[in-house]
């Protein structure tokens, strides 16, 4: 950070905007700040604080009495560079204020703008925003900066002093450190956080992938070759079905065709008589057209004569209408003119006299304005002669109050001060309370960490022991489900392959029957034939004369109905074969389905034994009622369909055996199909409770080892807690027993009363050896002001005098010249009265220009309505004579087409649009006929006999409809099998991979949580930050010991405070306090040069300056030299240093100088001017 310009105005001896160059100021390296007491060399400084924190340090409650007395506004604006590795970038900031009160102030504008090539960038305009990016930008608090970087009086030892607590609190802040701590944590509990979500999500998905073994994809595969093998089957059975019922669907289709013609034909013959009316009715329309234009000349001839009667009486009203209006307009146009000849005169002399008046206006609102500022002057002149006079006995009042305080501050002093004996006692005796109670606070926070480690502990050992018993309690569910469920699946197993026995045997029974059935037909057409045969007439298939042995009549009536019967067995053996194969393929996709849940259940208890083997699995006794299904009489339905169906008897007997057999065997294959919709249904409920339970396993399961691996890091944290409050307390015990040789009168709890009371007297004395201080400049300050004041006075009351003589004579000619416009226009406006005036005379000149224009329009309007009464009599006149030829031409045309009256005529003209619509109706009618007689004996021609009833056709139907209901299962199984085994491959190749990222995911979590206890609080922050200070002491010890000649020391004691190693005492060590004042400054400026050269602001851009206000006065000339010598060489190391001091000797030797003039008596402020050697 580099400053670049500071201008400032009204801030406390400031008046007037002073511009100060630090861009100049800071090429030499080191520069002054130079000016008598009191002149505003501190103020500077303030102004840099000001602008950035909105604050002032030194100042009551920050802003209190920063304002100058005589100034109502104050305004500070600071621009500063930050230089790091990117490049540079440079900011400004503005603050104004203004006065609320006697002291206090309120802000009202406020901005931070980053200047760039481009133009400046406002980055902030709120008070809070402001400050937010201050501290964004910079990085160090006000109380950080007055420490660091600008050190005000009061202030430049404070960092020395600090407790070791708030010296790691502000090194944190000036290095950066909290990335170490809170953003570090911050980062890590995010990274652990995703890696406990991402192992939660890949344990839930391999869970929501299933059973992807290698014997599940085998058997999947042998699934689909069973389901792929049926489904060919099914095609071809479908094929032939559909070859027959399209036959049939032809023959039907043109039957229904044929009847339907038929049927139009008929419609069409009911309709004829219908049509010959129609067709009379057309040629009366053709008769009627010719004779409509006719009359429609006719009735526009009628119409034109009835418009022009209208017409002609129209005109003549308006004729008689305007007559009257024009004699009015005549008589009021000569009324208007005569009017305005009389007022003419008059309103010209009224305009010329109110434009006196107007004039008179202006140079009287003039004077009336001279006049109120002569009196504002006046008043101003009066509150500033009272303000000056209040200020000056203010100012007088302060003087005297003020020098009574300092001979109070003097008394003070002389009680207060401390001797050498009690100063060196009290020191040392500081310093051991410091440290014992340092150890203290450590032996107290020990034992509240081990406290709340064992608490820790108990906590995450109950939540694993909970977790634990949790897991044990999902693990003895899944093993009662998998106890509960083996027999329903032995059962499954058992009905699914009784299934396959009677779709194994089924085809073969109907390949006798069908077999038996031809056999009946042949004995059918052998009866048949018997019945044609006659003796002694040759046999159409053998030939023979002879006939023993026919068949009888008899006969033909049994086989007639045994065939019968034989058809409806087919028939119905067919529909079980179909539900068969149904079945079958319905339990083998449940049989997997089962198969599969078994699976993941096993697998899922088999994981938590492998896991814990020393945990017990619990028996089907323990299921809870929610896991158990309803009982299914599969084992009834599989005992039915087990019966050998291949079997048959001989003779008479069998077609009642078939068709007892077939009855039993539909009933079995109805209780198999209800027993299987029970089965899907608690396979479905126990696939679903499995899912839950699966679910719940592998929660419970994480759940327990992350207690597990929480519950060992707090054993292991509370060991490290419990080590280290052994070593704390050690520390105490040999604190006490080096307190008790060295203060053996004083014991540790009553020491603290007697250094509060040392702290007190001390505290008071500075207090007022500082007041002092301030009062010797501030006494100076009051009594310059107090000059300008008393000036001031004599000043106002001569402008007083002067504005008052002003006044009195303006306000007599204003009283004159306000008399004699009155007398002109009464008290109103003369502008007004001229316009009222002008639009009198306008109205009058307006009046007659519009009356003569209504005088000739009256005159025109009258010519044009006598020509309108012309013009409409001779239309008339031509109507009337067209109306009469027109109805001539009528009558003789009606008399060529045989109408004889115009009212019949009439009637048919309104329906001459339907003519054609009629036409075109009954053409289709003619062509209708036609097209129907063709198509009858195409059809017949097509049919050639053949006809085909409702009931085969019906049957037909029935079968084709089982052949696609049998061929669509099979597909739809056979594409189930197949999307099965491509699911299941995709899922086996994912389960393996999930499984080594699940691997992976579990390491990292666990380094992640042990790193997460490691950086649990503030200790790795802390013990950077003691690292940082190590660093810097060095640093300050080696400039301390070049300031010193070797003399002097710094190093951190045990407790994170500085102390002092005197190597000319035989490297002695002891606290700083015990250190002169010009000791004190030498440590205090080598700790501030090396903590200004390390300090990286937001940990990127590094300090390039630091200011001094205070110190040099303490100083001998040897050493003096010594200091400067060292402040010069910095400006190699890119650090500029401001010193702000009187001492002449320094002044002389620094090349850069900006001086300060004390404020003028007579109401000048404090300026600013730039030296250079």
């Amino acid at each position: 950070m580099k400053p670049i310009k500071l201008t400032l105005s009204g801030l406390q001896s400031y008046r007037e905007q002073q511009e100060i160059d630090f861009a100049r100021l800071c090429e030499a390296g080191v520069f002054g700040i130079f000016g008598p007491t009191g002149s505003g060399k501190s103020s500077i400084l303030d102004a840099m604080t000001l602008a950035l924190y909105g604050k002032v340090e030194r100042a009551y409650g920050g802003t209190q009495g920063i304002m100058n007395q005589a100034e109502k506004t104050l305004a500070v604006s600071f621009t500063f560079e930050l230089s790091g590795a990117g490049g540079s970038s440079r900011y400004r900031v503005e603050r104004q204020f203004k006065r609320g009160g006697d002291v206090s102030v309120n802000n009202t504008v406020c901005r931070f703008v980053e200047m760039t090539p481009g133009g400046d960038a406002v980055l902030a305009d709120k008070l809070s925003d402001v400050n937010r990016c201050v501290e964004q930008h910079i990085g160090l608090t006000m109380q950080d900066f007055t420490r660091a970087v600008v050190l005000p009086q009061g202030k430049f030892s404070e960092f020395l002093s600090l407790t070791g607590k708030e010296r790691r609190q502000m090194l944190q802040r000036l290095f950066s450190l909290e990335r170490y701590g809170d953003g570090l944590a911050a980062r890590l509990s995010q990274r652990a956080k995703a890696a406990e979500s991402a192992l939660g999500e890949t344990a839930a998905e391999q869970q929501g992938l299933g059973d992807a073994s290698e014997e599940a994809l085998a058997e999947a595969a042998a699934l689909k070759a069973a389901a792929s093998e049926a489904a060919a089957s099914a095609r071809s059975e479908l094929a032939q079905a559909e070859s027959d019922h399209a036959e049939l669907r032809e023959i039907r289709e043109r039957q229904l065709e044929l009847a339907g013609r038929k049927q139009e034909i008929r419609l069409l013959e009911a309709d004829a008589s219908r049509m010959n009316e129609l067709e009379i009715r057309v040629k009366l329309f053709e008769q009627a057209e010719r004779l409509q234009p006719a009359v429609e000349d006719l009735d526009l001839a009628e119409q034109d004569c009835a418009d022009m009667e209208r017409r002609n009486e129209a005109a003549l009203r308006l004729h008689a209408e305007r007559q009257q209006a024009a004699e009015s307009a005549a008589a009021i146009w000569k009324a208007v003119r005569q009017e305005a000849e009389e007022a003419e005169p008059l309103l010209a002399q009224r305009r010329e006299q109110l434009s006196q008046a107007q004039r008179l206006e202006r140079e009287t609102e003039e004077l009336r304005k001279q006049v109120e500022g002569n009196r504002s002057r006046f008043a101003e002149a009066e509150k500033s002669m009272q303000d000056f006079a209040e200020q000056a006995a203010k100012a007088r009042d302060i003087v005297n109050r003020a020098q009574e305080r300092q001979q109070e501050l003097r008394e003070i002093l002389k009680k207060l001060d401390l001797s050498e004996q009690e100063r060196s006692r009290w020191v040392s005796m500081t310093r051991r309370l410091q440290q014992l109670e340092y150890q203290n606070g450590l032996l107290k926070e020990a034992g509240q960490e081990l406290a709340a480690a064992d608490r820790a502990f108990n906590e995450s050992a109950a939540a694993c022991e909970a977790g634990k018993r949790k897991w044990e309690a999902s693990s003895a569910a899944l093993a009662g489900l998998l106890a509960e469920l083996q027999p329903r699946y032995e059962e499954l197993e058992r009905l699914e392959e009784a299934a396959r026995k009677p779709s194994h045997q089924l085809p073969g029974l109907l390949q006798r029957a069908r077999e038996y059935e031809k056999e009946l037909v042949r004995r059918q057409l052998a009866v048949k034939l018997a019945e044609e045969l006659q003796d002694g007439l040759a046999c159409p298939v053998c030939g023979s004369t002879e006939h023993p042995g026919v068949p009888h009549a008899g006969q033909d009536a049994g086989t007639v109905r045994e065939l019968e019967e034989t058809g409806v067995q087919i028939t119905e053996g067919e529909r079980l074969t179909t539900a068969a194969s149904s079945l079958m393929l319905r339990l083998s996709s449940l049989g997997g389905t089962a198969r599969q849940t078994l699976e993941r259940i096993r697998r899922a208890a088999a994981d938590s034994v492998s896991r814990d083997p020393a945990k017990s699995l619990a028996t089907a006794a323990a299921i809870p009622d929610a896991y158990r299904f309803q009982a299914i009489p599969a084992a009834e339905a599989a005992a039915a369909l087990e019966n050998d169906w291949s079997s048959e008897p001989d003779g008479e007997e069998l077609a009642a055996f078939r068709a007892s057999q077939l009855a039993v065997l539909a009933a079995a294959i109805e209780a198999a199909e209800a027993a299987a919709a029970g089965l899907e249904q608690s396979w479905q409920a126990a696939s679903t409770e499995a899912e839950q339970l699966i679910e719940r396993s592998a929660a419970a399961e994480k759940q327990y080892t992350s207690a597990q691996a929480d519950r060992d890091a707090k054993s292991a944290a509370r060991t490290a807690v419990q080590e280290r409050h052994s070593r704390v307390a050690e520390g105490c015990r040999q604190l006490l027993a080096e307190w008790e040789g060295d203060f053996q009168e004083v014991k540790p709890e009553a020491a603290g009363a007697w250094i509060a009371e040392c702290e007190r007297r001390d505290k008071e004395a500075r207090s007022a050896r500082e007041g002092l201080e301030r009062s010797v400049a501030f006494i100076e300050e009051k009594r310059a002001l107090l000059q300008a004041s008393e000036q001031g006075l004599q000043n106002a009351r001569l402008a007083s005098v002067e504005a008052a003589a002003r006044l009195e004579g303006g306000e007599r000619l204003l009283q004159e010249q306000t008399a004699r416009l009155y007398e002109w226009t009464a008290g109103q406006p003369a502008s007004l009265l001229l316009e009222q005036t002008e639009q009198e005379r306008a109205g009058l000149q307006d009046r007659v220009r519009s009356s003569g224009e209504a005088h000739d329009a009256a005159a025109a309007a009258l010519q044009e309505a006598a020509e309108l009464r012309s013009s409409a009599a001779e239309a008339l006149k031509s109507a009337a004579s067209r109306r009469q030829s027109a109805a001539q031409r009528l009558k003789d045309q009606m008399a060529k087409t045989g109408f004889a009256d115009l009212a019949e005529v009439r009637e048919l003209l309104p329906s001459i649009p339907m003519k054609e619509k009629l036409a075109a109706e009954l053409e289709a009618y003619k062509e209708k006929a036609r097209e129907l007689k063709v198509q009858i004996a195409l059809l017949t021609d097509k049919l050639d006999g053949r006809s085909v009833d409702e009931e085969h056709w019906q049957a037909a139907e029935g079968k084709l409809a089982a052949a696609r209901i049998v061929c669509e299962a099979a597909i739809q199984q056979e594409a189930k099998a197949e999307r099965g085994v491509e699911e299941l491959a995709r899922k086996h190749e994912r389960w393996k991979a999930l499984e080594n990222k699940r691997l992976e995911l579990t390491e990292l979590s666990g380094r992640l949580s042990r790193l997460q206890s490691v950086f649990r609080g503030n200790a790795f922050v802390e013990y950077v930050a003691e690292e940082q200070l190590v660093q810097v002491c060095r640093a300050a010890s080696e400039r301390l010991g070049f300031l010193t000649k070797r003399r002097y020391a710094l190093e951190v004691d045990s407790g994170g405070g500085f102390v002092i190693r005197d190597d000319a005492n035989g490297g002695i060590r002891r606290p700083v306090g015990t250190l002169s004042g010009g000791e004190t400054f030498l440590a205090s400026l080598a700790l501030a040069l090396a903590l200004s050269a390390q300090i990286q602001l937001r940990g990127r851009y590094p300090l390039q300056f630091f200011f001094l206000d205070e110190g040099f006065g303490t100083l001998d000339p040897e050493l003096l030299e010594t200091v400067i010598s060292a402040l010069e060489k910095l400006h190699t190391d890119k650090l500029s240093v401001g010193v702000i001091s009187h001492v002449p000797e320094l002044r002389a030797r620094l090349p850069r100088r900006l001086i300060v003039s004390a404020a003028d008596p007579a109401g000048a402020g404090s300026r600013v001017r730039l030296e250079t050697l």
